[in-house]
């Protein structure tokens, strides 16, 4: 096959020689083996670990063409062709899902499964794919990526931690207050089924419209679909296992989710545990901790089995299960001993600052109208330390944004921010002081800062990572 030098990097047929007998390329169906065989080789704790089996499930079923967030086409991938063989040596692949922007939606790249043969590393082939996946993402009107990945390293690829991802509270089994004396529960768990879909969907809708949230996760009916009827059959651990609240008298008080396989000696329930309004949460949640321990006594575990000692609870900063759990009292009547992880946080990266910006407008527009600076008419200009961008508003509206080639002196701009380090303050991350007290090189002119205060405040977000 030749090189189609001509072929924007987005082109399913886009293949680029990368020297030594490596080959740039997307994948086909056919690549399900050779992409499952290099991830659970790789993609391991320690390299004196098992094969990573379930990992290798998962690759296949994303080339199947059945999966909600891609298709056998979005694996960018780099094959060794020396020998007469197409070894595959480093792969990612291509999601999407949606981001709500306030009430303005985007559409987001998550690029996922990045993993390079360690025979093969340092060479470039990590930032080569993330060229694919960069390209076919913007092809495709993303105007953000985003990844949930490991310490520091996609930064190199102009990411940056700009929205918060959960953290967790971790709850010793041994500390569950005990069943009721004649064991009859007065909540249970049961899966969820398609006549549960239409109540699963409203409570998490509702959910999200709470608290002025500054990205929040809309799930569409085709992904809650998709995890109701597939779990059951699902070797791979990645899942949604969705779950009901109910009793006696009702048939619905709300629903969490579990994955399909657990992780060693805890039991997790991920991102969404949602109660309808009125749940008294203490009466609730006894109950219901033992029933999650009991499902997860008869999950398969995914790496060395061990004796279940905790349940872990991965939830937003804000969730009021959380708030609950740290005051629910134990057997003994006094606070549960819970330990509450640091939240970690997403890598999120924006290409074209300025469009972004033009997309959001709304949302900035109506930030001003209910602030002091309401009808504001003036200009701020924002310096990159290389470009820079100047907002026009006229009565509170942002008429235009305009990109400044060659930049001003940044001494001359309202406000000056590393090209990265503005992204926690535009999604909401970090406040205007936090950023400014971590960052010497933020430069705020005093009367630019109530109006970026005002733009860009600091707010809770939920930005629940599907898959």
């Amino acid at each position: 096959m030749m090189s189609f030098s001509g072929l924007s990097p987005a082109d399913p047929q886009y293949v680029r020689d990368l020297g030594d007998g490596l080959r740039l390329r997307w994948s086909r169906a056919e690549d399900a083996e050779e992409l499952a065989r290099l991830e659970c080789e790789v993609f391991l704790n320690r390299p004196t670990e098992p094969l990573n089996q379930p990992l290798a499930w998962h690759v296949r079923e994303l080339l199947s063409d059945s999966h909600p967030l891609m298709g056998s086409g979005d694996f960018a991938l780099v094959e060794d062709r020396r020998g007469g063989g197409n070894r595959v040596v480093a792969c990612a692949c291509l999601w999407r899902q949606f981001w709500d922007y306030e009430d303005v939606r985007l559409l987001v790249g998550r690029p996922e499964l990045v993993i390079s043969d360690p025979d093969y590393r340092h060479r470039g082939l990590i930032r080569a794919l993330f060229g694919l996946l960069h390209a076919r993402s913007e092809a495709e009107g993303a105007l953000v990526q985003a990844i949930t990945g490991i310490p520091y390293f996609y930064r190199q690829f102009g990411y940056e931690y700009a929205l918060e991802l959960d953290g967790y509270l971790t709850l010793p089994v041994a500390l569950i207050p005990p069943a009721p004396d004649d064991g009859r529960e007065p909540v249970r768990l049961r899966d969820a089924t398609l006549e549960d879909l239409p109540a699963i969907m409203a409570l998490y809708e509702a959910r999200r419209q709470q608290g002025e949230l500054a990205v929040s996760t809309p799930i569409s009916e085709k992904w809650w679909r998709y995890q109701l009827t597939h779990w059951q059959d699902c070797r791979t651990g990645e899942h949604w296992h969705v779950q009901v609240m109910d009793s006696e008298r009702e048939d619905f008080l709300g629903f969490l989710v579990m994955p399909t396989m657990r992780w060693r000696s805890a039991v997790p329930v991920m991102h969404c545990f949602e109660v309808v309004p009125g749940v008294d949460l203490f009466w609730l949640l006894p109950p219901v901790l033992r029933a999650i321990l009991a499902r997860g006594r008869q999950m398969p575990v995914r790496r060395e089995p061990a004796e279940i000692d905790h349940l872990r609870f991965y939830l937003s900063t804000e969730h009021p299960i959380r708030a609950a759990l740290l005051r629910l009292p134990n057997r003994y009547g006094e606070p549960l001993a819970v330990r509450s992880s640091r939240p970690y946080a997403w890598y999120v990266r924006v290409p074209d600052l300025a469009v972004f910006l033009r997309r959001v407008a709304p949302v900035l527009e109506h930030r001003l109208a209910r602030s002091p600076l309401a009808g504001y008419s003036g200009k701020l200009s924002l310096h990159f330390y290389g470009r820079e961008l100047l907002l026009h508003f006229q009565a509170g509206q942002l008429e235009r944004v305009q990109e400044l080639k060659p930049a001003f002196d940044y001494e001359q701009a309202d406000a000056a921010f590393p090209p990265q380090a503005f992204l926690p303050l535009l999604f909401g991350y970090r406040s205007l002081d936090e950023l400014s007290y971590a960052f010497p090189d933020i430069e705020v002119k005093p009367t630019a800062e109530m109006l970026l205060q005002t733009l860009f405040p600091k707010r809770p977000s939920w930005a629940t990572p599907l898959g």
